[in-house]
């Protein structure tokens, strides 16, 4: 692959000679170009230390993986050999864990070294809904370095598992979630001999640490990062503080100046973007971040439409197919997940969001659903295209039995009045884009749009955002950091969609 032509702001980046580099990162600015040629110039210039990594982390699997694409594209796959490496930072976690395990610094139930690491216990023996007053069992550490659980009491309805004895029935097998490797870092950083072994292990084995979208960043993963820089590790963050989106998930970008500041971080700023082609866009993104009033046009051309959750997507026009209903609590929302995929796939050549989730509820086979899918779900889709009124109702049969016939052990059962009525409306809103008959664009949450692009986007706001856009955005909002991102995607033209 030829060599990148960088600007001047972005060869400053990549070479800056420093040990704790901050690169802030405004949209279209080529942050990931950035961060890959960085990750490069580590490898090959600075990585004196065959035993010591050259690694980058993200915090979800579309930013590694895009960011992966880019090192490999850019340098070749002798950039990636071992132990240099691009992973999630729930990756990176994971690694240290066992590493404490491999050396006796803790003990897992079962005196396993090696475990088996779930997205959620989804699917699994206990996971069960939680109401307030309930108690869900969490990892801890023991005094004696034995991992076990205690009982945390449920304040906000959840799902998880409540029982001691599934719980650690799951731990004996060697088998957990991220949120138990997580709950187990946490509690080995809060002594002072843990933090110690655990800064000692990443001195021992990391030489250059690269932090992707670090204002996506926990307070945990601020404090492994901290903890890297303390034993001695240099670090690169790369980030932009408008564009931190992930406060349901527990991130705190108020923290990272914090930490930039304690830890005397230089700072490298690109500004000059690529994204927009546009004069509109270019005097759009500017105003945005400066805080001034903005307006936008309705319009009806795009080629993607965001909003804030899925709910209003489905409740906008019928050329739009959101690529997702949301969170799957139940097995029927699970089949409706399934079939919107079939549907999805077919239309946007890529797979619906929350779709691993509902074949793992569900218990059906990838494979098996992928060969036999098609043929099974287009009796659902024949249904839902008819015109009659009792479609959805017929259809919701057809797709639960469906499911069995594609393997799940058992047909997802019917729910309460409220539920079977959720279940159809769902599928009558399905069935409006099935019949529809202009070019279906994709919908999909702000969350889902975070560091992708397109010539134009449609966005649905509510009034409240439109008051927001009205008064200007402040980046100390996370409200505000959604519009924000939702409105610097195009690189021509961003509309209102009614």
């Amino acid at each position: 692959m030829p060599r990148l032509a960088l600007t001047d702001q972005q060869k400053s980046a990549v070479r800056a000679n420093c040990d704790q580099l901050f690169i802030e990162a405004a949209p279209g600015t080529g942050k990931t170009t950035v961060a890959a040629e960085r990750f490069g110039v580590l490898r090959f210039t600075r990585s004196a230390d065959p035993q010591r990594s050259v690694s980058a982390v993200s915090f979800t699997r579309s930013a590694t993986g895009e960011l992966h694409r880019r090192v490999r594209g850019r340098w070749g796959s002798s950039a990636l050999t071992w132990p240099h490496r691009v992973t999630t930072i729930d990756a990176l976690i994971c690694s240290i864990i066992e590493h404490l395990l491999r050396q006796g610094v803790i003990r897992w139930p079962g005196d396993h070294t090696s475990l088996v690491v779930l997205d959620d216990w989804r699917g699994h023996r206990g996971y069960r809904w939680l109401a307030p007053g309930n108690y869900r069992r969490v990892a801890t550490v023991g005094s004696s370095g034995t991992v076990t659980s205690t009982g945390r009491a449920v304040t906000v309805a959840r799902s998880g598992i409540g029982s001691r004895k599934d719980f650690h029935w799951h731990l004996e097998a060697g088998r957990c979630t991220h949120e138990e490797i997580r709950d187990v870092l946490a509690a080995l950083l809060r002594t002072s001999a843990g933090r110690v072994t655990i800064g000692e292990f990443l001195r021992s084995c990391t030489a250059q640490l690269v932090v992707d979208e670090v204002f996506d960043a926990n307070p945990l993963d601020l404090a492994l990062v901290d903890l890297a820089c303390d034993a001695g590790v240099a670090c690169t963050l790369v980030g932009d503080p408008w564009q931190a989106l992930y406060g349901f998930r527990g991130a705190r970008p108020d923290r990272v100046p914090r930490l930039l500041e304690a830890r005397t971080f230089e700072t490298v700023e690109l500004s000059q973007s690529f994204r927009f082609e546009s004069p509109t866009m270019r005097q759009l993104s500017r105003h945005l971040r400066e805080g001034q009033s903005v307006a936008l046009d309705t319009g009806d051309v795009y080629d993607v439409v965001l909003a804030a959750n899925w709910d209003d997507l489905w409740q906008g026009p019928h050329n739009v197919l959101p690529i997702s209903f949301g969170r799957t609590t139940n097995k029927t929302d699970a089949a409706a997940i399934v079939l919107l995929d079939h549907l999805v796939s077919s239309r946007f050549g890529h797979s619906a969001v929350f779709l691993p989730e509902a074949l793992v509820l569900l218990d059906l086979d990838p494979d098996v659903y992928r060969s036999q899918g098609p043929a099974v779900l287009g009796k659902v889709v024949e249904l839902l295209a008819t015109s009659g009124e009792a479609a959805p109702e017929k259809a919701l049969s057809t797709l639960r039995s469906a499911m069995k016939e594609l393997g799940a052990p058992r047909r997802p059962p019917s729910g309460s009045t409220e539920a079977e009525q959720r279940q159809a409306e769902r599928l009558t809103a399905l069935a409006l884009r099935i019949r529809s008959r202009e070019q279906l664009v994709p919908g999909m949450t702000i969350h889902q749009a975070k560091g992708r692009e397109w010539d134009r986007v449609g966005v649905r706001l509510t009034e409240n955002q439109f008051r927001r856009l009205h008064a200007g955005l402040n980046p100390e909002d996370e409200e505000d950091r959604k519009l924000y991102v939702a409105l610097t995607r195009a690189r021509y033209e961003v509309c209102a969609v009614p």
